[in-house]
């Protein structure tokens, strides 16, 4: 009998090009424009597990971008695990600093490039071929698995928390695995327990009823965007400290236990800086890089703008 290390094997090349397919459907859940394509993800999403054998798939509503639900319960007595991804991602811009087209993937020196290949279409297509490998050749899983992936991800998912209280009995699991994440390296596994969450904002901040000529009024009215730098620079302390009210009340701190597991994991600060390209690390005061990462809350900017868009200059306030 075939094992399911042989099958993946030889289904090596096959797998590859279905990825590729993949990543060719520009989801892009943020963008209107690309709501059909993210649903149309979601559909190559749901056939590709019906032909790895999963019994039963599903493309569920969310009043958003689409679920798609897949379970294999066919292990009775054993532990319930559901499988957590995402098909959607982000936006490409600025397309000139990409190499090559973001949805035309190309694979160079064992690599494939494209956006979504990482995060998450290359993560989330894996539980699936180790699904197929199993079905495939010992006609089971050896856990129930059910499988949960979202097209919403990348702008906060706000339509899955309705979607799992709605379906809490058939997302009943014992554990979730996330298939969105990473290695330590290439050589080396990471076991993630825990993720940071998130919490977006946007200020507006707004002037006079229209543009304002900068050289004759400028001195006699306030400027927006000077207002929304300042705003910004209050939210932090010179030693990275968050100066926001109440931003660290329901902060874990880290116990000595905590600290000292984390030291314990190789970090080189200088193969970092390099791989980044800068010269020097920045955060909250007190804490080692990793911890600050992996256990202190942040907050960032994402995004600014104001006034004149184009290139060079307009003057206006």
């Amino acid at each position: 009998m075939q094992s399911w290390q042989e099958y993946l094997q030889q289904n090596r090349e096959r797998f590859q090009q279905e990825l590729v397919s993949f990543l060719r459907i520009p989801s892009i859940s943020s963008l209107p424009e690309h709501a059909d394509d993210v649903r149309r993800a979601g559909e190559w999403v749901a056939e590709r597990m019906r032909n790895a054998g999963i019994p039963r798939v599903e493309l569920l509503e969310t009043g958003g971008h689409p679920v798609v639900y897949g379970e294999c319960l066919r292990a009775p007595g054993k532990p319930t695990i559901l499988v957590y991804g995402h098909f959607d991602t982000q936006p490409v811009d600025p397309l000139d600093l990409w190499t090559y087209p973001p949805f035309d993937p190309i694979i160079r020196d064992d690599r494939i490039y494209a956006r979504g290949a990482s995060d998450d279409k290359g993560n989330m297509l894996i539980p699936i071929l180790a699904a197929e490998a199993l079905l495939q050749t010992t006609g089971n899983l050896p856990l129930n698995v059910r499988f949960l992936f979202e097209g919403q991800e990348e702008i906060g998912s706000p339509q899955l928390p309705g979607f799992v209280a709605e379906h809490r009995e058939r997302l009943a699991c014992d554990m979730v695995i996330s298939a969105d994440s990473g290695q330590w390296s290439e050589t080396e596994p990471a076991l993630l327990t825990s993720l940071r969450g998130l919490c977006a904002l946007q200020i507006d901040v707004r002037g006079a009823s229209t543009d304002l000529h900068s050289g004759i009024y400028g001195g006699a009215v306030q400027n927006p965007i000077h207002v929304l730098a300042r705003i910004l620079a209050s939210l932090r302390g010179p030693d990275g400290r968050i100066l926001v009210e109440g931003f660290y009340d329901d902060v874990r701190e880290l116990t000595p236990a905590d600290r000292e597991r984390i030291a314990a994991v190789p970090f080189d600060q200088e193969a970092y800086l390099a791989q980044l390209g800068v010269t020097e690390l920045f955060g909250e005061a007190g804490f080692t890089p990793l911890e600050r990462i992996w256990a202190r809350p942040t907050l960032e900017v994402n995004g600014v703008w104001g006034g004149f868009q184009g290139d060079g200059t307009k003057t206006v306030l």
